[in-house]
């Protein structure tokens, strides 16, 4: 993999300055936008229902309700863990598992996303056991948010890209995309609550890198973000502590 000069990758220290009144205002207007969409489209599917002559038409109803329902739930999953983040009120519950196991999962549960947008996903790992002392719940919601997001901002038939390895006491996680890119601006602060990589696009709250990080950081590992620029894709690095197998202490 070529050299990356500093301005192309983002580590989580040190951190830039924030403007935290700007990104909060830009936080509560996208909350009102991401929440609006998910409701007018349940009305508009309650309507359906209400008027529906045949048991398909109101099944499709109830299918969208559904699934705004669960974009909804996430949102606010989102929001509720941001909260227990800031107050330290959370825990793991660490056992002895094998990664491959969290990214085969993760990345079943977002390859629909991609099949939509007629994404390629591919994880690769080795034959040999990733093993790390973890809270699999929350090494799922890493996986999954860096899956999600690299959906989000992939063009219609672009590739998303997730790789594993392990060396002597680290175990290194990619999830590369070749989608839009982070401006070079945007970096330093990825990670940051509220902050957003594309805010001129209003995609996302500005939560879930920062969850990210936070979940990493907990298990003892780093988080890195790289991109060469707008348009140019992005990579997004985990970094865990490498565990041998058995139960841990």
């Amino acid at each position: 993999m070529a050299t990356m000069n500093r301005s192309s990758a983002s580590e989580v220290l040190p951190r830039a300055p924030l403007d935290d009144n700007r990104r909060r205002d830009t936080f509560v207007a996208t909350l009102a936008h991401e929440l609006r969409q998910p409701l007018s489209t349940m009305l508009a599917a309650v309507e359906v229902v209400g008027v529906a002559r045949d048991v398909d038409g109101a099944r499709r109803a109830v299918h969208v309700m559904r699934r705004q329902l669960s974009q909804m739930n996430r949102l606010i999953e989102d929001l509720v863990d941001a909260a227990r983040w800031a107050s330290g009120k959370v825990t793991l519950h660490k056992c002895r598992i094998d990664l491959r196991d969290v990214m085969h999962d993760a990345a079943s549960d977002v390859g629909t996303m991609a099949d939509r947008r007629r994404q390629e996903l591919f994880v690769t790992v080795g034959p040999d056991a990733l093993w790390v002392d973890g809270d699999s719940q929350r090494l799922a919601q890493v996986i999954s948010n860096l899956l999600r997001n690299a959906v989000n901002y992939t063009e219609v038939a672009g590739r998303i890209s997730m790789a594993a390895e392990r060396t002597a006491s680290t175990i290194t996680l990619r999830v590369r995309d070749t989608g839009r890119g982070i401006d070079f601006e945007a970096l330093p602060n990825v990670f940051d609550l509220f902050s957003q990589a594309r805010p001129h696009e209003g995609v996302g709250l500005g939560i879930g890198l920062n969850i990210v990080r936070e979940i990493v950081l907990l298990h003892g590992g780093t988080i890195e973000a790289r991109s060469d620029g707008p348009s140019k894709g992005s990579e997004f690095i985990v970094r865990l502590p490498s565990a041998q197998p058995g139960s841990p202490e």
